[in-house]
């Protein structure tokens, strides 16, 4: 009986086996973002987590900066043509088979006291309120600093901060920065560690002749962009809690694959817990440009640019989210489905998370054709291209 109870056992390990090589997606489930276990993965495993994503663009990261607009309340969330966000919303997001959502916030419209810049208490129960409506099912958020990047002549008349080589503006950023993230981060310091925070958003000299290609300034202004994101993440850190080692996304200027040879980290008091966040409307001129059709050349930048983030990030054990992008709706919808099919087989071999910008616009509305983002009708919760979504979600 002994025999045969070892060669049963044999033979049923050896099934086992042969059927988990048959199949490796077994084991490969996703962690539920309450669990636990997330604190002791590595970057790498826990970026995986953020693997289908979606944005909530153009909502709560709305935002004016005419002067003196501290505190415009609650109706910015429809200042830019979204529907106020509901919770039927949020289902909808997680019934298509999304995991993940990221949740831009702008703050510097929301201070109801200027001198200790402090955030307006309706606006972060408005934010923790859609927090909270994507906790219940059960996906992964990024909160973030979205549109708080002024230029230096906005830093006039508000509050916010500017990637500027003057001091006296970099101290200003730095006050600001420090007191709006201790107080998100104080709010939020118990939510579970599916819950990530993105530290800046796209940081850059806004408003610069090079404002998106900063050339050999590059450099320096990431030089800037640790020493900001040392003090968010030193102000993180400070609220204890769970906020002593959840995961931070953190990125270089503009949050650029491009320009991220200059880029460091800053110093953090817990090993392994730092993400590099980026965007990548590529190839800008299918993504974003005059292209609507899907070819060889287009699929070989892409090929550079995961190849770039496999070599120098995931590859090293430093975990990486795409936290933009998308290719703007031309009414070229099978191209744009060929486009994201390979462009998403690329992020996957290169370990890399995506979550799609959304902002609702479609062909042939609004006035810029590299701007149609749009892939969920919120005011009727349907998809405009359910195709297109399947492949993301896969």
């Amino acid at each position: 009986m002994k025999f045969l109870k070892k060669v049963f056992l044999i033979t049923f390990v050896s099934l086992l086996v042969l059927s988990c090589k048959q199949n490796p997606d077994i084991g490969k489930e996703k962690i539920d973002p309450a669990d636990s276990v997330l604190k002791s993965l590595s970057s790498v495993d826990f970026a995986k987590n953020f693997s289908n994503g979606w944005n909530l663009g153009n909502t709560l990261d709305a935002n004016t900066v005419e002067s003196n607009s501290y505190n415009i309340g609650l109706s910015a969330e429809t200042l830019w043509g979204m529907p106020e966000t509901s919770k039927k919303l949020i289902q909808a997001v997680k019934e298509a088979g999304f995991n993940s959502i990221r949740i831009p916030v702008s703050w510097h419209n929301h201070i109801s006291n200027v001198t200790d810049v402090k955030i307006d208490s309706e606006w972060m129960e408005r934010v923790k309120q859609i927090v909270d409506w994507a906790c219940d099912e059960k996906l992964y958020v990024i909160l973030n600093v979205h549109h708080d990047n002024l230029s230096e002549s906005e830093m006039n008349n508000n509050l916010g901060f500017c990637i500027s080589e003057k001091t006296a503006l970099q101290e200003k950023s730095k006050n600001y920065l420090s007191k709006i993230w201790f107080q998100i981060a104080t709010e939020f310091k118990d939510y579970n560690y599916g819950l990530v925070f993105e530290i800046l958003n796209e940081p850059r000299n806004k408003g610069s002749e090079n404002e998106w290609t900063p050339g050999d300034k590059a450099a320096s202004y990431n030089t800037i962009i640790t020493s900001y994101e040392q003090t968010c993440l030193d102000a993180i850190r400070a609220t204890g809690g769970n906020n002593a080692e959840r995961f931070l996304m953190c990125p270089g200027y503009a949050a650029s694959p491009w320009y991220l040879d200059s880029f460091s980290f800053p110093k953090d008091t817990v090993s392994d817990k730092l993400i590099l966040s980026v965007h990548a409307y590529d190839p800008y001129a299918f993504a974003m440009g005059d292209d609507n059709t899907f070819t060889q050349t287009h699929k070989s930048s892409l090929d550079a640019l995961f190849n770039k983030l496999k070599d120098s990030y995931t590859s090293k054990g430093i975990g990486v989210i795409m936290g933009e992008f998308s290719a703007s709706d031309k009414n070229n919808v099978d191209e744009r489905i060929k486009w994201v099919e390979y462009y998403c087989s690329k992020a996957k071999n290169a370990e890399v998370a995506c979550v799609l910008w959304d902002n609702m616009v479609v062909y042939p509305n609004g006035n810029n054709q590299a701007e149609r983002h749009g892939y969920l009708d919120r005011k009727n919760l349907t998809w405009y291209f359910p195709e297109f979504i399947k492949i993301v979600v896969k």
